[in-house]
Order: structure tokens, then C-alpha cells, then sequence
């Protein structure tokens, strides 16, 4: 397949670009405008390009993978993800009625009796989406350490709502 999608490459990029291009839109949506979705699709044949020498099988699932990973990875780095009292507030698509304002504030004053420690791993898990794996990265931890202080940090909220 190496040398296939060497000299097909602008084919492969006529043929995939609607489909690396729906997966785009529907992981950032909203979040960014039409022109960078655009390039992430630019990133991501560039990445197939580069590593085309890991293809084995299947192109298509071999882009879709790519295309979620720039995805995630473009919306990481923008921290385009807000914090979870900001997105309901500001949220355009919940009604007024559908915002119980006395939810958010419990929610909130439980997240601030957490230690700054596991606050920052609910924020890197729940709000900006990093996998276990990457938090355990990011704070020097680890994997199991970090599943642990999930997994309080859910019976302590679990608990604190009864």
C-alpha cells in the first residue's frame, strides 16, 4: 500500500477530503470556524503523507484516527473547552428554564472543598479531556495513582449530593 498512496496521493485527497472533512466538523463543531477545520484536513493528509510507511490495512479508518486524534488534539490546544459553570451559563442552546442556577452553585462549592490537587485532575479529566495516561504525564503520577484520586473524587461528589 506504501507505494500506492505515494504516487495516489492527490487522489486519496479528492476521493477522503468530505469524509476526513465530516469528521472534523462534527468533533469541533461550533468551537472553531470553517477555515481552521479546513486545516486541520490539511493536517491531516499532511500526517498521512508523513507517515504513509504505517499503513497497513484500511485507509479509510487509518484517516478517521487521524482525524479525530487533530481534532481533539487542535480543541486541546486552543483550550477551547470551557469550564463547566461558564458552558452552562453561556450555552445559546439551553433555555433559561433548562439552567437550574442553584445545581451549578452546589456543583461548584463541592469542586472547591476538593484539594487543589484533585481539583486539577477533575478539571484535566472531566473539563479539558486528557486521558488518564496524560494527566499521569502532566503531574509526574502515576496511572494507577490517578485512577485512584478519580475515583474519590466521584464518591466524595457522589457522597456530598446525598
Amino acid at each position: 500500500m506504501h507505494n500506492d498512496i505515494k504516487l495516489n496521493i492527490e487522489i486519496i485527497i479528492d476521493e477522503y477530503s468530505n469524509y476526513v472533512f465530516k469528521i472534523v466538523d462534527n468533533i469541533i463543531g461550533h468551537s472553531l470556524p470553517y477555515q481552521d477545520k479546513e486545516e486541520i484536513v490539511a493536517d491531516v493528509f499532511y500526517l498521512l503523507w508523513k507517515h504513509q510507511h504505517n499503513i497497513t490495512k484500511d485507509l479509510k479508518s487509518y484517516l478517521s484516527v487521524i482525524a479525530r486524534n487533530c481534532s481533539y488534539s487542535k480543541l486541546r490546544s486552543l483550550k477551547t473547552t470551557l469550564e463547566y459553570q461558564d458552558y452552562l451559563v453561556g450555552n445559546d442552546n439551553l433555555s433559561s428554564d433548562q439552567i437550574n442556577f442553584d445545581d451549578i452553585f452546589l456543583i461548584k462549592q463541592k469542586l472547591l472543598r476538593l484539594s487543589l490537587e484533585e481539583q486539577n485532575i477533575f478539571r484535566l479529566y472531566y473539563i479539558e479531556g486528557y486521558k488518564i495516561k496524560e494527566i499521569a504525564s502532566k503531574l509526574n503520577i502515576k496511572i494507577n495513582l490517578v485512577k485512584v484520586r478519580l475515583y474519590r473524587i466521584r464518591k466524595k461528589l457522589k457522597e456530598d449530593l446525598k
